[in-house]
């Protein structure tokens, strides 16, 4: 496997971000190969991979290493996720957060990107949030001004979130202002959002059909992707937060289907 050579990012949180930009990419990494790739030696990837595998972000194998999940074909692992776009995420999930008012009753997602929006929240006074994400729950347990509901069911290692009949039906006891909804792709070609994993569709289309507002949380690198499973339409959701402007033909798409785009940082 070859990885093409170029001058990396300088510091060990912007190496370990392309690193793991690269295992998403490949599904496995070689650690020479890393390091003439970054520009450093094979000492500090060594370094990096084990600080990422401590993070549960990847397995480390003898010469390099790979996401766990990826030769399976299942969602890649949350670990490694939240190594993945850390910046814009950030700034996506300032900017969705923006959009949840005192007094709402919001729906949390299970993702990386929406554990970031449940961060921004935990400071907030007068919210509902129910979410499957175990994550999230961790997050805002200690939150003052948040009446916090945690749906049960099976346990999903890669997601950290909870799935299943007793959790869609826990939500459908709810009804929620507003939803920060993940996904692994926006297929805007055939108008669908992907999963990975089809376990995740059931909880997610349940929480959608509560929800006045459908807020889409997903950075640039979302848009386009082939899809893998697409049985949610991309008609369902409302608003679409997101780090960049889409390519024209995406941003057709989505003002045809009546979807506002909104771009952190504008």
């Amino acid at each position: 496997m070859s990885i093409r050579a170029g001058k990396g990012r300088r510091g060990g949180p912007g190496r370990r971000e392309q690193i793991c930009e690269l295992v998403l990419e490949r599904g496995y990494v070689d650690v020479a190969e890393l390091g003439q790739r970054l520009s450093a030696n094979v000492a500090t990837i060594r370094r990096d991979l084990a600080k990422l595998e401590v993070e549960g972000a990847v397995r480390r194998v003898h010469g390099g290493a790979y996401a766990e999940a990826a030769h399976i074909g299942v969602e890649v692992d949350f670990g490694l996720r939240m190594n993945f776009h850390t910046e814009a995420k950030r700034r996506l999930a300032k900017r969705a957060a923006a959009l949840i008012e005192n007094g709402d009753t919001v729906y949390l997602d299970a993702g990386s990107t929406a554990l970031m929006v449940a961060e921004e929240l935990a400071d907030r006074h007068s919210l509902v949030v129910v979410t499957n994400s175990l994550a999230a729950a961790d997050t805002l347990r200690s939150a003052k001004g948040i009446n916090l509901f945690v749906v049960g069911g099976r346990y999903l290692p890669h997601t950290r979130g909870l799935i299943g009949p007793m959790a869609e039906d826990a939500i459908r006891a709810f009804r929620f202002r507003k939803m920060i909804l993940a996904t692994a792709g926006i297929d805007f070609k055939n108008r669908a959002l992907t999963m990975s994993a089809l376990e995740e569709i059931p909880i997610k289309r349940a929480a959608m059909a509560q929800s006045e507002r459908v807020i889409l949380v997903a950075d640039r690198s979302k848009f386009g992707k082939p899809s893998l499973i697409s049985i949610i339409p991309l008609a369902d959701v409302h608003t679409i937060v997101t780090d960049s402007r889409p390519s024209e033909s995406a941003l057709e798409a989505l003002q045809a289907l009546s979807i506002e785009v909104l771009i952190s940082g504008e």
